[in-house]
C-alpha cells in the first residue's frame, strides 16, 4: 500500500517540476527545438517517369556514324540532371545553372542551345569540354532573357566533327520559368541553411533550385544527396566527380 502512495507520490511531483521547468522556456523555444530535431526530406515529388532518361540511355545522334563516346564498359552515357525521363524541369530563376554528367569522350567542343515556344533561338554558347569524365555545370547568363511563364527547350551537344555535325552526341529537355510564391519567398530568405532551403524548394517542385541548394552543400550532407538522386532514379551519379567547366565562348 505504500508502494502505491509512494509511486502516486512521485508521479504527480514529475508532472509538477515538468510544469515548472517548461514555464521557464518559451513555447515557441520548445517548439523550434522540436522541428529542429525532424529529419530533412529530399525526395523530390513525381514529376513523371523516372529512371534513366529515355533520351540520354545512350544519347541521341542525327547519324549513325560512330560517335566520338568511347562508350567504355560499365560507364554511364551522357545524362542530364533532370527529375524525370523527358528531362523536364521547373525553375523560379531567369539565370538557372544545368548540370550533365559526360562520360569519357574524344571530343573537346560542346555547345548549348535554348529555344522559345516558337522555336527561335534564345540563347546559344560554345564552351571547352573537360578531359575527363564527371558532372559539369552550366550557368544561363541574362543574354537568353527568359520570361515567366514561358517553357524552353533546351538541347546540349557534344561536338564530335564541327566539319559534320550530324555526328554531335545530343540530350533534350524543357525548362519552364516560374515565377517565385511571395510565401515561399519569404520561408527563404528566413531560412540560413542551404539543407533547408533545398527542402522548400523540392516541396514546391523547383527542381534546378533544390539541385543547386544540395549540391552547394554536398559534402556535409551526402545522405540527403543519395536521397535526392535516388528519389529522381540518378542514384548512378552519387559518386559521380564535380568537374570545373565549362568556358562560355559567347
Amino acid at each position: 500500500m505504500n508502494s502505491i502512495k509512494t509511486l502516486k507520490s512521485l508521479a504527480i511531483f514529475t508532472i509538477t517540476l515538468s510544469s515548472t521547468v517548461l514555464g521557464f522556456f518559451p513555447l515557441s523555444l520548445v517548439s523550434s527545438s522540436v522541428s529542429n530535431a525532424q529529419e530533412i526530406s529530399l525526395n523530390f515529388p513525381p514529376t513523371g517517369n523516372r529512371g534513366a532518361p529515355k533520351k540520354t540511355a545512350g544519347g541521341g545522334t542525327r547519324s549513325d556514324d560512330i560517335s566520338c563516346i568511347t562508350n567504355q564498359e560499365g560507364e554511364l552515357p551522357l545524362v542530364a540532371l533532370m527529375p524525370n525521363r523527358d528531362n523536364q524541369a521547373k525553375t523560379a530563376t531567369s539565370t538557372p545553372t544545368l548540370y550533365w554528367y559526360i562520360p569519357t569522350t574524344k571530343a573537346t567542343q560542346g555547345e548549348f542551345v535554348i529555344v522559345d515556344d516558337n522555336n527561335q533561338e534564345v540563347y546559344q554558347t560554345q564552351f571547352t569540354l573537360p578531359n575527363r569524365p564527371g558532372i559539369i555545370k552550366l550557368e544561363i547568363t541574362n543574354k537568353a532573357s527568359l520570361k515567366p511563364g514561358k517553357t524552353y527547350t533546351w538541347s546540349f551537344m557534344i561536338i564530335c566533327d564541327s566539319s559534320y555535325r550530324n555526328r554531335d552526341k545530343y540530350i533534350e529537355g524543357a525548362i519552364e520559368y516560374v515565377k517565385l510564391d511571395p510565401q515561399l519567398e519569404t520561408q527563404i530568405k528566413n531560412t540560413s541553411s542551404s539543407l533547408a532551403k533545398a527542402q522548400l524548394y523540392a516541396q514546391s517542385n523547383l527542381w534546378n533550385e533544390t539541385l543547386q541548394a544540395i549540391i552547394e552543400t554536398r559534402d556535409k550532407n551526402l545522405l540527403e544527396w543519395q536521397e535526392l538522386m535516388k528519389s529522381v532514379g540518378l542514384e548512378k551519379l552519387v559518386d559521380k566527380p564535380f568537374i570545373e567547366c565549362c568556358q562560355i565562348k559567347n
